[in-house]
């Protein structure tokens, strides 16, 4: 009977460490697993970060350049003012010069 004990004892001790070696195991994998998992979790985190900063960039850089266009387009327009009413300015002298000459020769006219 004590025989059969210890047999049966030492067969549930064999069993118990396999299946501790099985577990070891699969933890093993299992924890290889995570860490891989892990490290590609943080490139691609690393990646994202590297296109956020570039993106970052290129919208600081149109941001620029589109402020300066806004400035370029009101010193456009500004000068088109001040063009435009130079020019309702010289207008407005060739017709009063003309309305002149024309007094002038209606004058001589009425004089002669």
């Amino acid at each position: 009977k004590q025989w059969y004990q210890r047999r049966v004892r030492g067969s549930l001790e064999s069993e118990t460490r396999k299946q501790e070696q099985v577990w070891n195991h699969k933890k093993q994998q299992l924890d290889n697993e995570t860490s891989k998992a892990k490290k590609q979790a943080l490139e691609q985190i690393r990646v994202i970060d590297s296109q956020k900063t570039e993106m970052e960039q290129t919208v600081a850089r149109e941001e620029a350049l589109l402020r300066q266009l806004v400035v370029q387009r009101d010193n456009a327009l500004t000068e088109y003012r001040q063009h435009q009413a130079s020019l309702k300015d010289t207008i407005q002298l060739f017709q009063t010069l003309s309305s002149e000459q024309e007094r002038k020769t209606k004058l001589a006219e009425a004089f002669s």
